[in-house]
């Protein structure tokens, strides 16, 4: 059978997923795909010498942590320093015993691979901490007083020579090294930890910025390699543009010893080369790879990726100290612009040339597959960004990496996240950073991504006119998006989520029919009416529709979209939408909650385990004419009362609080929204309020949005934005 062509990312999931079909019963024999990494040598870590995996089995054995946490206590104590204690688990006895999480150990990999191999993390680490890796058990969560779910993996404390917590840094979601290395800065400042003095290297190692540059500044008769250092520092103390002039003076003075050297060497009386010269040496070639590898990197953190570009790709191929990096830092950025076919290859190129240096180990984090046939490393998922932060991340002393700074007025908070979802966008049209699977199959991947990329396109569309100076970028975003979107070589017919890519679909068809002419109109509504078919052999015997099993929350969200494409025009059969409202109804109990999955029976649902599905369930039973606004009203009263339950698990990827878990949230507060819409306007503004409040408070430090990280920042952060276009007015 001829396979018709496809990305490269869904060409492995199937590839994969017809070979585990194949041995269903036969387990890996092989260590895991993560077990090779080496990605924590930068720093001498004092571990427990325990490892999780993803997807693999939780070791087996019994370790004195307490003793480790203590021994590195005392040893900050001799040293005068602190302890950073790396929190790669938690695994207690008496609350969750580690079922916060699900998937800890790739964003594990994510916080190595990012923070911890960074080199001005790892030489501040080293010389001013005594690094501990360890997890957290029963004996550590009680003495110290953290537990989950306030307290989640991955986690860094900061511990004194007497064994007091100085600070803390859970859930981290946003790995940005630059950022942690200036919090670990300002960690040890406020704690009172002396560093030493000396040159400006030694400075710098004890993150002394400041007076590291003042020290390279105060050096007569500057060459190459000192502008170099200074241009570092003030990278660091985030000053771009001294950097950049720093830069020019460093390429400068290489340019101005290879014209002295020349015109020593005899000229010939013209322009052209003169006799005797052979150009730069090598050394001198390695510095201006070096410098011109700085440069590319201070502009991709200054978001000029463009201009990145010809220096980093120079500053690979010059044989530099800095030549992988440089590298690294190249495919990133063509990620970034959108060329993920070209990113994967410089990766794979870098981890090839240089395995045994940090950038290459980075490198092959990016380019290696996990079981889920997704690259282990942060860089494809959308979890690895060098690009400078709001100033407001660097601000305070944050204890996660949610938004840190004044609470935003909807349209910036709107504009960084629409921004930030342009970014996202591959070269293919789709919005492919989720790694979302059931195991051991990953055939529902290609689903997932449709279905996302759809929400995307929505969200894209609805802000087209409240920005527009970025008109262009969306128009071309979603003339990629569509293509992506509705190729059916993009789908998994016949497997779990594809019903939510219909549904999603059927959401942007439905809205961009809203302002479209008459022609267009019709040629929309057709395109709707072949989805509804689709998603009509999607539709159970019983009435349900399924992500991985019967339920009502998949229901009612494929109901809500159903209704929406016939108020646009579209044939939706009522046999169709009577079936999932029966379904609808058989799932709910007496008291209004609605169970997790199949019809309701034996003991009811607590109304909390509920919250997050009632509204979507009630609001369209209510557009079916099978409810009334009483019971609308009182679902959404319920949604409000254990909003503090269902965002205390946003971030997490497991059943967390009961039926709750973060892969829940947008899922949630986004339906909820729609079904606001269908209150008395009286009764609207309340809960408009409300929904902004929440958004406001949930950003991510780089305006993007997040609940678990299985699916992604695409996801997340259209889903806000559509939650915020409902409940906001833009002037």
């Amino acid at each position: 059978m001829r396979i018709p062509p496809v990305t490269w990312s869904i060409a492995l999931c199937v590839a994969a997923a017809f070979a585990r079909a194949q041995q269903p019963n036969q387990q890996p024999k092989t260590p895991p795909p993560a077990a090779d990494l080496d990605l924590l040598s930068t720093i001498p870590w004092t571990t427990d010498g325990v490892e999780y995996y993803d997807h693999a089995p939780a070791p087996r054995g019994k370790v004195d942590r307490t003793a480790l946490v203590d021994a590195a206590i005392a040893r900050a104590k001799q040293e005068h320093k602190l302890v950073l204690w790396y929190v790669q688990r938690i695994v207690e006895d008496k609350v969750l015993q580690g079922r916060q999480m699900y998937r800890a150990p790739v964003l594990d990999v994510y916080m190595q691979q990012v923070v911890f191999a960074d080199p001005d993390v790892a030489a501040i680490a080293t010389a001013c901490t005594v690094p501990l890796r360890c997890a957290m058990d029963e004996p550590l969560c009680q003495r110290f007083s953290l537990r989950p779910l306030q307290f989640v993996e991955p986690a860094v404390v900061f511990l004194d020579g007497d064994g007091k917590v100085v600070h803390w840094v859970e859930r981290f979601r946003t790995f940005h090294a630059q950022w942690f290395a200036d919090l670990l800065v300002r960690v040890l400042d406020q704690a009172g930890i002396a560093r030493d003095g000396g040159g400006a290297d030694a400075q710098r190692r004890g993150g002394l910025w400041r007076q590291a540059l003042a020290t390279a500044s105060a050096q007569p008769d500057k060459d190459a390699a000192a502008w170099l250092k200074i241009a570092a520092l003030q990278r660091l103390l985030r000053l771009p543009e001294q950097a950049l002039d720093s830069l020019a003076k460093a390429e400068h003075d290489v340019q101005s010893r290879v014209a002295a050297r020349e015109r020593d060497a005899g000229g010939d009386g013209g322009g052209g080369r003169r006799r005797g010269s052979r150009g730069p040496t090598p050394d001198e070639l390695r510095t201006l790879g070096d410098v011109l590898c700085e440069r590319g990197l201070v502009l991709s953190m200054t978001g000029n990726l463009l201009d990145a570009q010809p220096a980093l790709e120079h500053a690979w191929r010059s044989g530099g100290t800095r030549a992988a990096e440089a590298g690294y830092w190249y495919a990133l950025n063509a990620l970034h612009l959108g060329d993920e076919v070209g990113a994967m290859r410089r990766f794979q190129l870098v981890a090839d040339q240089h395995p045994t240096e940090v950038f290459g180990k980075r490198a092959r984090a990016n380019s290696k597959l996990g079981l889920d046939d997704r690259p282990l490393g942060a860089a494809f998922t959308g979890f690895e960004d060098v690009r400078y932060l709001p100033e407001s991340a660097y601000q305070g002393m944050p204890k996660d990496t949610a938004w840190h700074g004044d609470a935003q007025a909807p349209k910036p908070l709107a504009r960084h996240a629409v921004e930030f979802l342009l970014a996202q966008q591959r070269d293919d049209g789709g919005f492919t950073d989720a790694r979302y699977a059931y195991w051991p199959s990953t055939e529902i991947t290609p689903n997932v991504w449709v279905a996302i990329t759809a929400i995307a396109l929505t969200a894209l569309w609805e802000y087209r006119e409240v920005f527009p100076d970025l008109q262009p970028r969306i128009d071309a975003a979603l003339r990629k998006g569509e293509a992506f979107a509705f190729d059916p070589k993009r789908l998994c017919r016949g497997a779990n989520e594809d019903c939510y890519s219909d549904a999603y679909r059927l959401m942007y068809l439905a809205r961009r029919s809203s302002r479209a002419d008459e022609a267009a109109r019709r040629e929309l509504v057709q395109r709707m009416n072949t989805i509804v078919e689709q998603a009509a052999l999607r539709q159970q015997q019983s009435g349900f529709f399924a992500h991985e099993y019967e339920n009502a929350f998949c229901t009612g969200a494929v109901l809500q979209e159903l209704v929406a494409a016939r108020a646009a025009g579209a044939t939706v059969p009522t046999e169709m939408t009577d079936k999932a409202a029966a379904a609808l109804i058989s799932a709910r109990f007496e008291t209004g909650a609605f169970v997790y999955g199949g019809k309701a029976q034996g003991k009811p649902t607590g109304l909390k385990d509920a919250a997050a599905r009632m509204p979507v369930c009630e609001g369209t039973l209510f557009q079916e004419g099978r409810s009334d606004l009483d019971k609308v009203r009182f679902a959404l009263q319920n949604f409000w009362e254990h909003m503090k339950n269902i965002e205390t698990v946003r971030r997490n990827d497991f059943h967390s609080d009961g039926e709750l878990g973060g892969f829940f949230f947008f899922h949630a507060v986004f339906h909820a929204s729609e079904v606001v819409r269908l209150l008395p306007e009286a009764e609207r503004a309340p809960h408009w309020q409300q929904f902004v409040a929440l958004l406001q408070q949930v950003p991510e430090m780089d305006g993007s949005f997040l609940d678990s990280h299985e699916l992604g920042r695409s996801y997340g952060t259209a889903m806000a934005l559509l939650t915020l276009r409902n409940a906001a007015t833009f002037e």
